[in-house]
């Protein structure tokens, strides 16, 4: 009854007259202004990845005016959603070079420069090769905590078993195919049980062996040429020919894969002999203390050296409300007691090369067995942000690309036929965004 019929006048002095006293009393202490919170809280909208909590913890520790709460997500369509109903986070991740232009483009990113140098921070103390994540022109549109280079985690009992050599730097593909053959097993109806190696990102393979997707100005899809299909027929028969690379729903019959760390939870439970991914996988892998790991550089086709490199930026929105507040929490992501947590934990490498290059992330005491750590740094040499186009969506050439993919994965074209089926597609929307750039939005 009040809040329908008289709310309108709930704070009024006829309605409370009309109540009685008591009313009047409750009426009025609902009205009061709850005690002013001294504290600002901001929403950080970012991945699930359970050293969230031990970052909080250290920036709670050195102040006491912040607090922060993670809203988990891992993809770009909850922020556009958030930001089209005006509910700004205060702090959010984009996970891709793609994703940080649509998100500029759309011109719902604040400019970080400013703020972060009234905060001190250096801009230039990043990795080089992290600029594409970090830069829109003059824009500085976020800033990464930690980025990883993509290598080859193997399982050292399981190589040790089938007599294969410890893979070193300037191993090739045929190594590594030879390595997944002796490591994938069956059981006596035929049924694989596990296999050599899990599913390759497969720009890898595409760069060593010399293709690209894009020309250099961006104006043509290069994926169509004799470099790439090669690389695509090499990609294509470890799961299709060679049988060394489960399925998706091989992957789903082979263990449950909800935890944080997907598929490559498969290597933890050692249904996989090898697994090609970043060193933020390693905190899912030291919760298996049986598991004897290893990492070793991915493989190389002639002389081309390329990997991956994976990272994110954490930005802020325009409407954000909290904006300083926000800044002074981006500024603690990227010192050296945040980038220490970063190597400690296991989630990448510091996004700052100096806190790289550091003794603590080379050897932690905590895990005496992981002795490899230099094999990521090296790495980075060769590291490569995925490519993009200013002359097309990534988000439509993504999705032909996995939609010509997903024919050939059911054998319904050959790798070649996906190749040139992708580039006749992407290169007329760039023809097409070519004549009329307004098309591009």
């Amino acid at each position: 009854l009040l809040t329908g019929r008289l709310g309108r006048t709930a704070c009024g002095g006829r309605l409370l007259l009309l109540l009685g006293p008591l009313a009047a009393i409750c009426l009025a202490a609902g009205c009061a202004k709850p005690p002013a919170d001294s504290k600002t809280r901001i929403r950080w909208v970012v991945d699930p990845n359970p050293v969230r909590a031990d970052q909080i913890a250290g920036f709670e520790r050195q102040q006491d005016r912040i607090r922060v709460s993670v809203d988990p997500d891992a993809g770009s369509q909850k922020v556009l959603t958030q930001l089209a109903g005006r509910i700004y986070p205060d702090l959010f991740a984009i996970y891709d070079p793609a994703s940080i232009r649509m998100f500029a483009k759309k011109g719902v990113l604040m400019d970080l420069g400013p703020l972060m140098a009234e905060r001190g921070v250096d801009l230039d103390a990043f990795w080089p090769q992290l600029q594409p994540y970090i830069r829109q022109g003059d824009m500085i549109c976020g800033l990464p905590d930690n980025c990883g280079p993509y290598v080859v985690f193997y399982n050292k009992r399981l190589f040790g078993e089938a007599g294969i050599a410890t893979p070193k730097a300037g191993w090739t593909w045929d190594d590594l195919l030879r390595a997944a053959h002796k490591l994938t097993l069956r059981d006596k109806r035929g049924r694989t049980t596990r296999f050599g190696i899990g599913y390759i990102e497969p720009w890898i393979v595409f760069w060593q062996y010399g293709g690209r997707m894009y020309s250099k100005d961006g104006k043509r899809c290069l994926i169509d040429s004799p470099e790439c299909k090669k690389a695509a027929r090499f990609w294509a028969s470890l799961r299709l020919k060679q049988h060394v690379t489960p399925t998706p729903s091989e992957e789903q019959g082979l263990a449950t894969l909800g935890s944080w760390g997907g598929a490559g939870n498969l290597f933890k439970a050692e249904r996989l002999g090898m697994y090609v991914a970043g060193r933020w996988m390693s905190i899912e892998y030291r919760k298996n203390k049986e598991l004897e790991w290893d990492v070793a550089p991915v493989p190389q086709y002639g002389r081309v050296k390329a990997t991956l490199l994976a990272s994110k930026v954490y930005a802020i929105p325009k409407g954000c409300q909290n904006t300083d507040a926000a800044a002074d929490y981006l500024k603690y992501l990227v010192s050296k007691t945040n980038q220490l947590i970063v190597a400690s934990t296991g989630d990448g490498i510091p996004s700052i090369r100096r806190f790289g290059e550091t003794p603590e992330f080379l050897y932690n005491p905590d895990f005496p067995n992981e002795k490899s750590n230099q094999v990521y740094l090296d790495e980075m040499k060769h590291a490569r942000a995925p490519e993009v186009s200013p002359y097309v969506s990534e988000l439509e050439a993504r999705a032909i690309f996995d939609e010509e993919m997903d024919v050939m994965w059911q054998r319904r074209q050959s790798p070649d036929k996906a190749c040139d089926n992708i580039a006749r597609r992407v290169n007329a929307l760039i023809r097409r965004n070519l004549a009329n750039p307004n098309l591009l939005d």
